[in-house]
C-alpha cells in the first residue's frame, strides 16, 4: 500500500530517464500547438479546386478507357492483317 511513508528508491539513471520523457511529453506538446496554430492560419481549401480535381480525375479514367479500347482494336487489326498474309 501507498501512504506518507512509503519510500520510492530510484537510481539516477531511472531519474534522468523520467526527465527526459517528461522533457520529450513537453516539447512534443509544445510542437504540436505550434502546429496547430499555424493550420489556423492558413486559408480554407477552395472547393472549386475539388472540384477540378475530381473533375480531373474522371477526364483521365475515361481517356484511360479509350486508349484500352484503342489497344484492343489495334490487337484485333493486327491479328486480321496476319491471316491475310
Amino acid at each position: 500500500m501507498l501512504s506518507e511513508q512509503t519510500k520510492i528508491n530510484l537510481s539516477p539513471k531511472n531519474f534522468i530517464f523520467i526527465i527526459c520523457l517528461v522533457a520529450t511529453f513537453v516539447g512534443t506538446y509544445y510542437s504540436l500547438q505550434a502546429q496547430i496554430e499555424e493550420a489556423k492560419r492558413l486559408p480554407p481549401r477552395d472547393s472549386d479546386v475539388d472540384t477540378a480535381i475530381v473533375k480531373t480525375h474522371q477526364q483521365l479514367d475515361f481517356i484511360q478507357t479509350d486508349i484500352y479500347e484503342i489497344k484492343e482494336r489495334i490487337q484485333t487489326m493486327e491479328e486480321r492483317l496476319y491471316k491475310l498474309q
